[in-house]
């Protein structure tokens, strides 16, 4: 189950592919006609995250769910009540995250459920919509105060010990920034460089959710990777169980039972599966004990705790650091049987990067207002002419790409390798001041 809703959150994030369509062009182009606006005073006015003063002792996650008791969301989002958003409003203001779910995690593992995770998009879509509203109508203190709540939530889910947490947590903030730029187009809106600036990096945590993956395989396989050798009832238990996790994440290769017969006749593989287990620290003489079929699955499940070790190592680098050490991983010779529950680790640091590179390009948008603010309208040739620090694209580490076109800005996100030619994944914003 696990596998198959991380491949729904990927989705969600990366947007669907559809069969038969023309193709879509290869960039999304956003075009924003703002003021010259120059930074606030004092500078820290606004923020984009529910400051100290703001918070009450409390957990968030629980009243979140309460604002979607007794709604009936089947048919459109307007049946999400107001209160039930003034209600999201107050739990995005409370200091002590807790999903409560750590427990049942240490026993589910992969078949743990969690419906709360995909709850929360709806809610979410419920906040987008009022926040459409108070940017129409020109009430922007609302607006901001709504878009804090969105990213209170987005960082809330990143405290969810699963990825698939993480990733919603970051489809929760895209939600946000679609009404945040046409905000930003409204007469009067505050410059909020410093606004952007001051969230944290990365907006939606992914450690939780990492440390989990490692746990879950531990969870699900504990017999297997314990010390003691195992019965044939527990072997039996475990292929079932291996079988059925396989199955869930649509792997069409053949049963567990069948590797197993066809490598133990392998007297190379078995006594290469031994001196492994040998070298990664197992008493050579407890080795010998275990069950030919018990080795070879603890064979297997080391390999694949190395290759999944190779990936996640890299996670917390800078993005455009781990596309180029991850690129670089040689796969395993042989492909282990549990590969199949290695999460996307790649797609989903790309999903956090993709969501920290339009938080950075938006915070050029409003240092471009500032320059225009100081030059009477004009912006600037070069982005070093701009008066604030300006962050680097996190694909490439380096400066974003800018042109000055007869007026008008055109700033450029660059791709990850293979996403050149994918819309999602090439941002250009072009800008133009209001007279």
């Amino acid at each position: 189950m696990g596998r198959v809703l991380f491949g729904c959150a990927v989705l969600f994030i990366a947007g669907p592919a559809h069969a038969g369509e023309p193709p879509a062009p290869a960039e999304t182009v956003i075009r924003l006609n703002v003021e010259p606006r120059a930074a606030p005073r004092p500078a820290l006015r606004y923020y984009l995250l529910p400051e100290m003063r703001e918070l009450q002792p409390g957990n968030p996650i629980p009243n979140y769910l309460k604002c979607l008791m007794d709604q009936d969301l089947s048919e459109n989002q307007e049946s999400l009540h107001a209160s039930a958003l003034r209600q999201a409003d107050w739990a995005a203001r409370l200091d002590k995250p807790d999903w409560q779910i750590l427990p049942k995690l240490k026993t589910d593992g992969f078949s743990l459920l969690i419906p709360d995770v995909q709850k929360m998009r709806a809610l979410a879509a419920g906040l987008q919509d009022r926040f459409r509203s108070e940017v129409e109508l020109g009430r922007l203190d609302d607006a901001l105060r709504t878009a804090k709540t969105m990213f209170a939530m987005s960082r809330h889910m990143g405290e969810h010990p699963t990825l698939i947490g993480g990733l919603v947590g970051m489809a929760i903030a895209y939600l946000a920034i679609e009404p945040f730029e046409t905000m930003l187009q409204q007469p009067g809106c505050p410059n909020l460089y410093w606004a952007l600036t001051n969230l944290p990096r990365p907006l939606v945590s992914l450690d939780k959710g990492m440390e989990a993956e490692r746990m879950m395989v531990e969870v699900e396989f504990g017999d297997v990777a314990g010390s003691a050798p195992m019965t044939p009832e527990q072997i039996s238990k475990a292929i079932k169980k291996v079988d059925l996790l396989l199955a869930i994440g649509a792997d069409s290769r053949q049963g567990t039972r069948a590797w197993l017969v066809k490598h133990a006749k392998d007297p190379k593989w078995v006594d290469a599966a031994r001196r492994h287990l040998i070298e990664s620290g197992r008493p050579e003489a407890l080795v010998a004990r275990y069950p030919t079929y018990q080795l070879l699955l603890m064979d297997d499940m080391l390999r694949f705790e190395e290759h999944r070790d190779e990936l996640m190592k890299f996670m917390t680098l800078p993005a455009w650091q781990v596309e180029a050490l991850a690129h670089d991983i040689k796969k395993p010779a042989t492909t282990p049987l549990f590969d199949a529950l290695l999460p996307a680790l790649l797609k989903v640091r790309r999903a956090q990067a993709r969501l920290e590179q339009r938080v950075a390009m938006l915070r050029h948008v409003e240092a471009l207002r500032l320059y225009a603010a100081d030059h009477s309208g004009r912006l600037p040739s070069r982005l070093a002419e701009c008066p604030v620090p300006l962050p680097d694209d996190p694909f490439t580490g380096r400066a974003f790409r800018y042109r000055l076109d007869r007026g008008t800005a055109h700033l450029y996100g660059a791709a990850p390798k293979g996403e050149e030619k994918n819309p999602a994944f090439n941002i250009h914003y072009e800008v133009s001041i209001k007279p």
